[in-house]
């Protein structure tokens, strides 16, 4: 709540700023909350001086209006989808990842979380040809198993090696780190003159691992480093309309058998989009070298149906439909 004081517009002279505080007009929201012509009565102040008043007022506090067809044309104009590779998916997605969301896969240990990450990362960099950002803190990065998607998906060497030099790797094992890197990238977004070759998609593979450590225990700053972080993530989202992905890992549920994403509560505002990746029915008749079969359910989303299904696999073309 803003005060009224004197230098906040040349006509709220003393004698005008004495007369408003013996209303009980104290602060900007009082004074433009009641009719102009019921103030300059109660007052005893000009209308013509009251008007003024709530002018500049206006212009310095109120947020400036746009229409809703400008807000459409910057939708349309700055919203990409981009397709993970894998149909199924993309189906329970809504097309794919949007450049304005961020989007969490949860799962367990080798569920596929690391495997989703590389197989949209070949994808957006053979199919849209844009740069993507891999943040990888668990050391599960490869480049090989790139290269390998890429080939059995039916690549020429050519375009593999111009899909590779579009994915950067970047090393992390410290959420400090992290949020430099986030603060690194959001300068040269805002400065996108400087250099052409910026990240349409950030993959942070996986954020729990830099934020299990701080979190329970004596720890007194996990909270707010956890907050910091998901407002560092969304930002480069909604501000910049860069699509992110990051990997949670999974936790007990309320009963024996369920499990949900990790990280709690505080955490649950932070994705636009959640998919839990977990074992299929038929998981069990899979030979280490055959098929690895998954299935991604649908837990958040803000145009999807929640609770959906559906089958994908684990293959040498990296997440892909059954």
């Amino acid at each position: 709540m803003t005060l009224l004081r004197l230098g906040m517009c040349p006509v709220l002279t003393e004698d005008v700023l004495k007369s408003f505080r013996e209303h009980n007009i104290n602060s900007v929201t009082d004074l433009i909350s009641i009719d102009p012509e019921d103030l300059a009565r109660q007052c005893n102040v000009s209308y013509k001086v009251i008007l003024a008043i709530r002018k500049v007022l206006f212009a310095q506090y109120a947020s400036i209006p746009l229409s809703g067809a400008s807000l459409y044309q910057e939708v349309t104009t700055n919203v990409a989808i981009l397709p993970t590779g894998c149909k199924s998916l993309d189906k329970l997605l809504d097309g794919g990842l949007y450049t304005c969301e961020l989007l969490e896969v949860s799962g367990g240990a080798k569920s596929g979380k690391t495997q989703f990450c590389l197989t949209v990362s070949a994808q957006v960099a053979v199919h849209s040809q844009q740069t993507v950002l891999y943040i990888d803190t668990t050391g599960g990065f490869s480049s090989q198993r790139l290269r390998d998607i890429m080939e059995h998906r039916g690549c020429t060497p050519q375009v593999i090696m111009d899909a590779l030099n579009r994915i950067q790797c970047r090393a992390v094992f410290d959420v400090f780190d992290l949020l430099d890197i986030l603060e690194e990238i959001r300068g040269k977004l805002e400065d996108q003159n400087e250099d052409n070759n910026l990240p349409r998609l950030v993959i942070v593979d996986s954020v729990s691992a830099l934020l299990a450590p701080l979190l329970g225990g004596n720890q007194v700053d996990g909270q707010s480093v956890m907050c910091h972080l998901g407002q560092s993530l969304k930002a480069l989202c909604v501000e910049f309309y860069t699509a992110v992905l990051i990997t949670n890992t999974s936790a007990h549920g309320d009963s024996p058998n369920e499990r949900k994403p990790s990280l709690g509560r505080s955490w649950l505002g932070v994705p636009h989009t959640r998919i839990m990746i977990k074992d299929s029915a038929i998981c069990e008749n899979d030979s280490p070298l055959g098929l690895q079969h998954r299935e991604a359910v649908l837990i958040r989303s803000q145009r999807q149906a929640t609770g959906v299904k559906v089958p994908f696999v684990m293959s040498e073309k990296g997440v892909a439909d059954t």
